[in-house]
Protein backbone atom coordinates (compact mmCIF):
# COMPACT_ATOMS: atom_id res chain seq x y z
CA UNK A 1 0.00 0.00 0.00
CA UNK A 2 1.36 3.44 -0.93
CA UNK A 3 1.60 6.37 1.47
CA UNK A 4 -1.60 7.98 0.20
CA UNK A 5 -3.58 4.77 0.68
CA UNK A 6 -2.21 4.33 4.18
CA UNK A 7 -3.10 7.92 5.05
CA UNK A 8 -6.66 7.46 3.74
CA UNK A 9 -7.10 4.32 5.83
CA UNK A 10 -5.96 6.14 8.96
CA UNK A 11 -8.25 9.15 8.55
CA UNK A 12 -11.13 6.96 7.41
CA UNK A 13 -11.23 5.33 10.82
CA UNK A 14 -12.24 8.63 12.47
CA UNK A 15 -15.99 9.13 12.89
CA UNK A 16 -17.62 12.11 11.19
CA UNK A 17 -19.20 14.88 13.24
CA UNK A 18 -22.85 15.81 13.44
CA UNK A 19 -23.98 19.43 13.49
CA UNK A 20 -24.42 19.13 17.25
CA UNK A 21 -20.88 17.74 17.60
CA UNK A 22 -19.49 20.69 15.65
CA UNK A 23 -21.36 23.14 17.85
CA UNK A 24 -20.21 21.45 21.08
CA UNK A 25 -16.55 21.23 20.01
CA UNK A 26 -16.54 24.86 18.87
CA UNK A 27 -17.90 25.95 22.23
CA UNK A 28 -15.19 24.00 24.03
CA UNK A 29 -12.49 25.53 21.82
CA UNK A 30 -13.85 29.00 22.48
CA UNK A 31 -14.02 28.33 26.24
CA UNK A 32 -10.41 27.14 26.17
CA UNK A 33 -9.33 30.27 24.34
CA UNK A 34 -11.02 32.45 26.95
CA UNK A 35 -9.48 30.38 29.74
CA UNK A 36 -6.00 30.81 28.27
CA UNK A 37 -6.54 34.56 28.07
CA UNK A 38 -7.45 34.70 31.75
CA UNK A 39 -4.49 32.54 32.76
CA UNK A 40 -2.10 34.80 30.86
CA UNK A 41 -3.58 38.01 32.28
CA UNK A 42 -2.68 39.78 35.53
CA UNK A 43 -6.00 38.79 37.10
CA UNK A 44 -5.72 37.37 40.59
CA UNK A 45 -7.09 33.81 40.57
CA UNK A 46 -7.57 31.27 43.30
CA UNK A 47 -6.04 27.83 43.11
CA UNK A 48 -9.44 26.31 42.29
CA UNK A 49 -10.07 28.84 39.53
CA UNK A 50 -6.68 28.17 37.96
CA UNK A 51 -7.37 24.44 38.10
CA UNK A 52 -10.68 24.88 36.30
CA UNK A 53 -9.14 27.17 33.68
CA UNK A 54 -6.31 24.71 32.97
CA UNK A 55 -8.88 21.95 32.63
CA UNK A 56 -10.80 24.08 30.10
CA UNK A 57 -7.58 24.63 28.11
CA UNK A 58 -6.89 20.88 28.02
CA UNK A 59 -10.48 20.16 26.97
CA UNK A 60 -10.16 22.72 24.18
CA UNK A 61 -6.97 21.09 22.90
CA UNK A 62 -8.70 17.70 22.77
CA UNK A 63 -11.74 19.24 21.06
CA UNK A 64 -9.54 20.95 18.47
CA UNK A 65 -7.73 17.70 17.73
CA UNK A 66 -11.00 15.79 17.29
CA UNK A 67 -12.48 18.55 15.13
CA UNK A 68 -9.45 18.50 12.81
CA UNK A 69 -9.18 14.71 12.57
CA UNK A 70 -12.86 14.33 11.73
CA UNK A 71 -12.49 16.69 8.76
CA UNK A 72 -9.28 15.42 7.21
CA UNK A 73 -11.31 13.59 4.56
CA UNK A 74 -12.71 16.94 3.47
CA UNK A 75 -9.19 18.16 2.75
CA UNK A 76 -8.42 15.05 0.68
CA UNK A 77 -11.59 15.46 -1.39
CA UNK A 78 -10.68 19.08 -2.17
CA UNK A 79 -6.98 18.44 -2.86
CA UNK A 80 -7.83 15.70 -5.36
CA UNK A 81 -9.62 18.21 -7.59
CA UNK A 82 -6.39 20.10 -8.30
CA UNK A 83 -4.11 19.01 -11.18
CA UNK A 84 -0.79 18.03 -9.66
CA UNK A 85 2.25 20.01 -10.88
CA UNK A 86 5.49 18.04 -11.46
CA UNK A 87 7.08 19.55 -8.34
CA UNK A 88 4.36 18.47 -5.86
CA UNK A 89 2.64 15.24 -4.84
CA UNK A 90 -0.90 14.70 -3.60
CA UNK A 91 0.27 14.37 0.01
CA UNK A 92 1.97 17.77 -0.31
CA UNK A 93 -1.33 19.40 -1.29
CA UNK A 94 -3.14 17.54 1.48
CA UNK A 95 -0.69 18.80 4.10
CA UNK A 96 -1.08 22.37 2.83
CA UNK A 97 -4.85 21.96 2.93
CA UNK A 98 -4.60 20.68 6.52
CA UNK A 99 -3.07 24.02 7.49
CA UNK A 100 -6.15 25.74 6.10
CA UNK A 101 -8.36 23.29 8.01
CA UNK A 102 -6.61 24.12 11.29
CA UNK A 103 -7.15 27.81 10.64
CA UNK A 104 -10.83 27.20 9.88
CA UNK A 105 -11.29 25.29 13.14
CA UNK A 106 -9.88 28.23 15.07
CA UNK A 107 -12.01 30.80 13.23
CA UNK A 108 -15.33 28.88 13.04
CA UNK A 109 -18.20 30.73 14.73
CA UNK A 110 -20.81 28.20 15.88
CA UNK A 111 -23.34 30.98 16.59
CA UNK A 112 -23.95 31.73 12.92
CA UNK A 113 -25.39 28.29 12.26
CA UNK A 114 -23.24 27.59 9.19
CA UNK A 115 -22.16 24.08 8.31
CA UNK A 116 -18.48 23.72 9.11
CA UNK A 117 -17.55 22.00 5.83
CA UNK A 118 -18.90 24.96 3.85
CA UNK A 119 -16.88 27.41 5.93
CA UNK A 120 -13.70 25.30 5.96
CA UNK A 121 -13.67 24.75 2.20
CA UNK A 122 -12.72 28.39 1.63
CA UNK A 123 -9.68 28.22 3.94
CA UNK A 124 -8.57 24.84 2.61
CA UNK A 125 -8.66 26.11 -0.97
CA UNK A 126 -6.78 29.24 0.09
CA UNK A 127 -3.96 27.19 1.59
CA UNK A 128 -3.72 24.81 -1.36
CA UNK A 129 -3.83 27.68 -3.85
CA UNK A 130 -1.07 29.53 -2.00
CA UNK A 131 1.09 26.40 -2.02
CA UNK A 132 0.58 25.96 -5.75
CA UNK A 133 1.52 29.60 -6.34
CA UNK A 134 4.68 29.39 -4.24
CA UNK A 135 5.89 25.81 -4.72
CA UNK A 136 4.06 24.37 -7.71
CA UNK A 137 6.22 25.88 -10.42
CA UNK A 138 9.70 27.22 -11.03
CA UNK A 139 7.99 30.31 -12.47
CA UNK A 140 5.60 32.11 -10.13
CA UNK A 141 2.52 33.65 -11.70
CA UNK A 142 0.58 36.56 -10.18
CA UNK A 143 -1.95 35.19 -7.71
CA UNK A 144 -4.98 36.28 -9.75
CA UNK A 145 -3.66 34.72 -12.97
CA UNK A 146 -2.67 31.57 -11.14
CA UNK A 147 -6.15 31.27 -9.59
CA UNK A 148 -7.76 31.72 -13.04
CA UNK A 149 -5.55 29.00 -14.50
CA UNK A 150 -6.32 26.58 -11.65
CA UNK A 151 -10.05 27.18 -12.07
CA UNK A 152 -9.81 26.53 -15.81
CA UNK A 153 -7.86 23.31 -15.26
CA UNK A 154 -10.39 22.09 -12.69
CA UNK A 155 -13.20 22.86 -15.13
CA UNK A 156 -11.45 20.85 -17.87
CA UNK A 157 -10.54 17.98 -15.57
CA UNK A 158 -6.84 18.85 -15.78
CA UNK A 159 -6.73 18.67 -19.59
CA UNK A 160 -4.42 21.50 -20.65
CA UNK A 161 -5.18 20.88 -24.35
CA UNK A 162 -8.72 22.22 -23.81
CA UNK A 163 -7.64 25.56 -22.34
CA UNK A 164 -8.26 28.86 -24.08
CA UNK A 165 -5.29 30.68 -25.61
CA UNK A 166 -4.47 32.85 -22.58
CA UNK A 167 -4.64 30.04 -20.01
CA UNK A 168 -2.78 27.68 -22.36
CA UNK A 169 0.02 30.26 -22.55
CA UNK A 170 0.10 30.60 -18.73
CA UNK A 171 0.20 26.82 -18.39
CA UNK A 172 3.02 26.57 -20.90
CA UNK A 173 5.31 29.18 -19.33
CA UNK A 174 4.76 27.90 -15.78
CA UNK A 175 5.29 24.19 -16.52
CA UNK A 176 8.90 22.92 -16.57
CA UNK A 177 9.87 20.99 -19.72
CA UNK A 178 12.49 18.26 -19.74
CA UNK A 179 15.47 18.86 -22.00
CA UNK A 180 15.17 15.19 -23.00
CA UNK A 181 11.70 15.77 -24.47
CA UNK A 182 11.50 14.52 -28.06
CA UNK A 183 10.70 17.07 -30.77
CA UNK A 184 10.07 16.95 -34.49
CA UNK A 185 7.65 14.94 -36.59
CA UNK A 186 9.71 11.77 -36.30
CA UNK A 187 10.50 12.24 -32.63
CA UNK A 188 14.14 11.38 -33.26
CA UNK A 189 15.55 14.60 -31.75
CA UNK A 190 15.64 15.92 -28.19
CA UNK A 191 14.94 19.47 -27.09
CA UNK A 192 18.48 19.80 -25.78
CA UNK A 193 19.80 19.28 -29.32
CA UNK A 194 18.18 22.56 -30.38
CA UNK A 195 19.83 24.66 -27.65
CA UNK A 196 23.07 26.35 -28.55
CA UNK A 197 26.16 25.60 -26.45
CA UNK A 198 27.85 28.77 -25.18
CA UNK A 199 30.74 26.92 -23.57
CA UNK A 200 34.20 27.64 -25.02
CA UNK A 201 35.20 25.17 -27.72
CA UNK A 202 38.58 23.75 -28.81
CA UNK A 203 39.21 26.75 -31.08
CA UNK A 204 38.88 29.15 -28.14
CA UNK A 205 41.36 27.18 -26.02
CA UNK A 206 43.80 26.91 -28.93
CA UNK A 207 43.74 30.68 -29.51
CA UNK A 208 44.13 31.40 -25.79
CA UNK A 209 47.08 29.01 -25.55
CA UNK A 210 48.79 30.59 -28.55
CA UNK A 211 48.16 34.06 -27.17
CA UNK A 212 49.64 33.20 -23.76
CA UNK A 213 52.68 31.61 -25.40
CA UNK A 214 53.25 34.73 -27.51
CA UNK A 215 52.85 37.09 -24.54
CA UNK A 216 55.26 35.17 -22.30
CA UNK A 217 57.74 34.85 -25.16
CA UNK A 218 57.75 38.60 -25.71
CA UNK A 219 57.93 39.32 -21.98
CA UNK A 220 61.12 37.25 -21.93
CA UNK A 221 62.75 39.99 -24.02
CA UNK A 222 62.47 42.46 -21.12
CA UNK A 223 64.88 42.82 -18.23
CA UNK A 224 63.67 41.12 -15.01
CA UNK A 225 62.62 44.38 -13.32
CA UNK A 226 60.47 45.60 -16.24
CA UNK A 227 59.11 42.12 -16.82
CA UNK A 228 57.99 41.88 -13.18
CA UNK A 229 56.33 45.33 -13.31
CA UNK A 230 54.35 44.48 -16.48
CA UNK A 231 53.22 41.11 -15.10
CA UNK A 232 52.09 42.63 -11.79
CA UNK A 233 50.25 45.46 -13.56
CA UNK A 234 48.29 43.03 -15.75
CA UNK A 235 47.69 40.24 -13.25
CA UNK A 236 49.86 37.73 -15.08
CA UNK A 237 51.36 36.34 -11.85
CA UNK A 238 48.40 35.64 -9.58
CA UNK A 239 45.44 36.87 -11.63
CA UNK A 240 45.10 40.11 -9.63
CA UNK A 241 46.08 43.45 -11.18
CA UNK A 242 48.18 45.77 -9.02
CA UNK A 243 48.16 49.57 -8.96
CA UNK A 244 51.24 51.58 -9.84
CA UNK A 245 51.53 52.53 -6.19
CA UNK A 246 51.66 48.87 -5.13
CA UNK A 247 54.15 48.03 -7.86
CA UNK A 248 56.30 50.99 -6.86
CA UNK A 249 56.30 49.91 -3.21
CA UNK A 250 57.41 46.42 -4.21
CA UNK A 251 60.22 47.78 -6.41
CA UNK A 252 61.20 50.58 -4.05
CA UNK A 253 60.24 53.43 -6.40
CA UNK A 254 57.42 55.97 -6.66
CA UNK A 255 54.10 55.23 -8.37
CA UNK A 256 55.04 57.58 -11.22
CA UNK A 257 58.34 55.80 -11.73
CA UNK A 258 56.53 52.47 -11.82
CA UNK A 259 54.09 53.85 -14.43
CA UNK A 260 56.96 55.05 -16.65
CA UNK A 261 58.69 51.68 -16.26
CA UNK A 262 55.59 49.80 -17.41
CA UNK A 263 54.97 52.21 -20.29
CA UNK A 264 58.55 51.94 -21.61
CA UNK A 265 58.36 48.15 -21.36
CA UNK A 266 55.07 47.96 -23.27
CA UNK A 267 56.34 50.38 -25.92
CA UNK A 268 59.37 48.12 -26.36
CA UNK A 269 57.18 45.02 -26.70
CA UNK A 270 54.98 46.67 -29.30
CA UNK A 271 57.99 47.69 -31.34
CA UNK A 272 59.19 44.07 -31.19
CA UNK A 273 55.87 42.87 -32.65
CA UNK A 274 57.27 43.13 -36.17
CA UNK A 275 54.40 41.12 -37.60
CA UNK A 276 51.89 43.82 -36.56
CA UNK A 277 49.96 41.64 -34.06
CA UNK A 278 48.69 43.49 -31.00
CA UNK A 279 49.82 42.31 -27.60
CA UNK A 280 46.81 42.77 -25.26
CA UNK A 281 48.53 44.41 -22.33
CA UNK A 282 47.30 47.49 -20.44
CA UNK A 283 49.60 50.35 -21.41
CA UNK A 284 47.27 53.32 -21.06
CA UNK A 285 45.77 52.91 -17.58
CA UNK A 286 46.00 56.00 -15.41
CA UNK A 287 48.44 56.12 -12.54
CA UNK A 288 46.91 55.25 -9.16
Amino acid sequence: MDSVGQYLNEIGAVALLTAEDERMLSQQIEAGRDARTRLDSDEELSVAERRELRKAVQTAAAARDRFIRANLRLVVSIARRYPLPPTLELLDLIQEGNLGLEHAVEKFDWRRGFKFSTYATFWIRQSIGRALDQKGSLIRLPSDRSATLRAALRHNGGDSDSLDDENAWLQRISTPTSLDKTVGDDGDSALIDLIGDDAPGPEHYAIESARKTMVHSMLGRLDPRAQYAVKRRNGLIDGEQRSYREIGEELGVTAEAARRLVKRAVDELQSLAADGEFVDIDADADAV
